[in-house]
């Protein structure tokens, strides 16, 4: 394991290096604070108005916690939400 893949993050720079994992690497959204640490870790790499994961950034990224996400199942969601939207305009 590199230096890089074990200094701690903080959760500001999880978050940024999150966003760039996903390709949301607007630096106008990112902090810039942030980018500089992820570069001197070497963790971020590419241009500077669009950072992508280096191959130490990509293992960082994998190890991070996932968010929990709850079952969806978007007709259940359509239908409660139709049937609540029915008898609001019943009622009215």
């Amino acid at each position: 394991m590199s230096r890089s893949e074990q200094v701690p993050l903080s959760q500001n720079e999880e978050i940024t290096l999150r966003r760039v994992a996903h390709g949301q690497s607007d630096v106008a959204h990112l902090r810039a604070a942030d980018l500089v640490r992820l570069r001197s870790l070497e963790l971020i790499d590419g241009a500077p108005q669009a950072p992508i994961l280096t191959a130490a950034g990509k293992a960082r990224f994998d190890r991070l916690a996932k968010p929990a996400v709850a079952d969806f199942n978007a007709q259940n969601e359509l239908m409660a939400t139709l049937g609540r939207l029915m008898a609001r305009k019943a009622k009215g």
